[in-house]
């Protein structure tokens, strides 16, 4: 068995003919190295494709898990990847992939929450999901009430660690007069301390007077530095320095861009040189570099 959960043997599969179901948005530095790795020593794991229904009649595959590999082999030019076929339903592929998602160490808590979301929409239980993410039933059901109720502001407080889940939850089903009284009891039993209970104490006031819906931030903006007027000055002459310097090299390498071109230009004039080129099968050249030589004003941009 591998990586990925999946045994059976690996099939190379036309990087066109796979439809990726449920797509995520990915850290581009870690899709970088992805990239890098598979570039350098070639793919480490398979990725995994799902056979429906569909694919017998338009040749196309749902993607299990993989996307990242699968965006890199397209980044690197390649037209087959490796893959483990499984044979399911559309509604089961998209299900492992949203439960694949999940699994992920550095998926994001909004990523998690709408996967959960989709799955509860399903029909599927609490006790289903949290078997197939690793969590609680009783986690599972916290987080739906959270979502039933809209409260995104608990739901961003609790995901940054700034108040019990459960906590949250009794918020979410109390009055608003029996808020504070919540929090008050939290504090005596010990699971708000310090810096958190002002904090959520400011998030029930938001939340009462703005609504649930919007979440909590716990950062704030910077004041923005002002400066002196011998700080501006040393700042602008740096910066003036510093687009000189940039200036400079344009214009050294513009000047060495015009000659390449005109040396392209005189070579191309020579009938010898262009039939050597001919038949070492040479005769192509980059098209803006082509353009510039085409062009009789002798300019290079």
């Amino acid at each position: 068995m591998n990586d990925d959960g999946i045994s059976g043997a690996v099939e190379l599969i036309a990087i066109d003919h796979i439809r990726i179901l449920n797509p995520r948005a990915r850290n581009r530095r870690i899709h970088q190295e992805i990239i890098r790795s598979i570039e350098s020593v070639g793919l480490k794991r398979p990725i995994t494709v799902c056979r429906t229904s569909e694919t017998q009649r338009t040749g196309v595959y749902d993607l299990v898990c993989g996307q990242g590999r699968l965006e890199a082999y397209t980044i690197l030019g390649q037209k087959e990847i490796p893959a483990h076929v499984i044979t399911a339903t559309e509604r089961e592929c998209l299900v492992k992939s949203l439960v694949e998602n999940i699994a992920r160490r550095q998926a994001r808590p909004i990523e998690v929450l709408d996967n959960i979301t989709i799955l509860r929409h399903r029909g599927y239980s609490n006790a289903e999901i949290g078997r197939k993410i690793g969590c609680s039933a009783e986690w599972v059901k916290n987080i739906g009430t959270l979502l039933d109720k809209g409260e995104k502001r608990l739901l961003s407080a609790a995901e940054a660690g700034l108040i019990p889940l459960s906590l949250a939850v009794d918020i979410a089903r109390a009055p608003d007069a029996e808020c504070q009284s919540l929090l008050m009891e939290a504090y005596n039993r010990g699971e708000l301390r310090g810096r958190k209970v002002t904090i959520v104490r400011r998030l029930l006031e938001l939340r009462a007077r703005s609504g649930k819906a919007a979440s909590y931030n716990v950062t704030h903006k910077p004041r923005a530095r002002t400066y002196k007027p011998d700080e501006l000055r040393k700042l602008y002459e740096r910066e003036a320095a510093r687009h000189r310097v940039i200036i400079r090299r344009a214009e050294f390498t513009q000047g060495r861009l015009m000659g390449v071109i005109e040396a392209f230009r005189d070579l191309l004039n020579v009938d010898e040189f262009v039939r050597l080129l001919s038949e070492e099968k040479r005769n192509s050249m980059p098209e803006f570099l082509k353009a510039a030589v085409l062009r009789r004003d002798g300019g290079a941009t």
